[in-house]
């Protein structure tokens, strides 16, 4: 009688295999809504359904007439990856350009129309910039119509190099372009509006309220004992 062992798999290649599954999942949709201007995903898994939230800048590309593009997407997923009731579903970008991912399809985009590099960077950092966005790097690595290869750089605002802000409060993103002459690069380093730099002064106006309205109390009570001494040297008198 032989008896098949249950192999256990170790919680850690579990995570990895996850984490390696959502990356695939998300260069996968990044190329098939590349139209749509993709930005990011989402996928929760539940006991009845896989769900599935893309964040676009036109949900309307992504979703199709009736939601033709929608179901196919939904079946391409079925068979790429396994999924067995998937439910996709399309999110607006409200700020494209506070997004480093599309902000770098755009300059990518024009660059393959034919339009200068540095015209285009410029409108994406001025874009970028207005939408509040605290600061912006801009790289562009190739042939700019030499022989050689060089890199430019961009910046404007604040941008972190190391430390917590630059996990928590930069966003980075890479698009390549394939021209006549090669492969081009670009690099695209946003700083969210909503990243407090070490410098920044916040007032609290509940406390200056608080302050306030302690000084009005000794002003008022110095006022009263003033009187009551003048009262008091008047009757001595």
């Amino acid at each position: 009688m032989s008896m098949t062992a249950v192999i256990k798999v170790p919680t850690y290649k579990k995570i990895v295999h996850e984490g390696w599954r959502r990356a695939v999942l998300k260069e996968f949709l990044k190329k098939y809504l590349s139209r749509a201007g993709f930005h990011d995903a989402d996928l929760v898994i539940t006991p009845l359904r896989e769900m599935i939230t893309v964040y676009v800048e036109r949900p309307g590309l992504a979703i199709g007439k009736s939601g033709r593009l929608s179901k196919r997407l939904t079946e391409l997923l079925k068979q790429k990856f396994g999924f067995e009731n998937p439910y996709l579903r399309a999110e607006k970008v409200e700020e494209p350009f506070l997004s480093a991912r599309l902000i770098a399809h755009f300059i990518a985009a024009r660059i393959a129309r034919g339009e200068r590099h540095r015209r285009v960077v410029f409108i994406a950092m001025r874009r970028a910039l207005s939408a509040g966005a605290r600061g912006i790097e801009i790289k562009i690595a190739g042939k700019f119509g030499s022989q050689r290869a060089r890199e430019e750089r961009f910046r404007a605002g604040v941008i972190y190099r190391c430390g917590e802000d630059l996990m928590r409060n930069v966003e980075y993103a890479v698009e390549h372009i394939l021209l006549p002459q090669g492969m081009m690069g670009v690099r695209v380093r946003v700083v969210k509006p909503e990243a407090k730099t070490p410098d920044q002064v916040v007032i609290k106006e509940d406390k200056i309220h608080e302050f306030l309205e302690k000084i009005q109390e000794k002003s008022e009570e110095e006022i009263l004992d003033e009187e009551k001494k003048q009262q008091e040297e008047v009757d001595d008198g």
